[in-house]
Parts: structure tokens; C-alpha cells; sequence
């Protein structure tokens, strides 16, 4: 071998870590070989990720979903029989 490093890669799958992003605390991977790290499951159960896993989601079905507007106001979306929509403001 000449005089180049050798760089070491190691897998990160299913091991407890904090993510990158939200900072909590779980199981989880690193896509990058342990630059980020992504929890995929928490003490409070399977984390869905916008990023990783649309198609999971998509295939997911929901009463209703609680949104954060930007000013930090939660905001609780759902649908009636005719296809309306509802949206409720969480009080706090």
C-alpha cells in the first residue's frame, strides 16, 4: 500500500443514538456512515421522518393531524363526511 490513509467505514444500523435533527433520544441509523444519525424508534414509539420515509407515511390513514404554524399556534386538521375540511386551534 502507498502512502494514502485508509478511511474506515463503519455501518450505524439499529443502534441508540441521538438524532441529528430533533435531538432525542432512540434506535436508530446513520445514512452517512456517522455524520447524522436518524432515531427510528423512541421511547414513545416508531418515528416517521418527512425525509426518509414519504412512502410510509403516505400509506398511513389518520382521523386528523396536528400541525405548528410558524408563531408556534397548533392547529388540529381533519375531514367531515362531504370532504370538508376542519381545522381547530389547540388551546394551550
Amino acid at each position: 500500500m502507498d502512502n494514502q490513509e485508509t478511511l474506515v467505514q463503519r455501518a450505524v444500523i439499529n443502534e441508540s443514538m441521538f438524532d441529528s435533527k430533533t435531538g432525542e433520544f432512540g434506535k436508530g441509523y446513520s445514512p452517512d456512515y456517522g455524520q447524522t444519525f436518524i432515531v427510528q424508534e423512541g421511547t414513545d414509539g416508531r418515528h416517521y421522518h418527512q425525509e426518509t420515509d414519504p412512502e410510509r407515511i403516505s400509506e398511513l390513514v389518520f382521523d386528523s393531524f396536528k400541525l405548528k404554524s410558524p408563531n408556534g399556534t397548533i392547529w388540529k386538521l381533519s375531514i367531515d363526511d362531504e370532504g370538508n375540511l376542519i381545522k381547530e386551534k389547540e388551546e394551550s
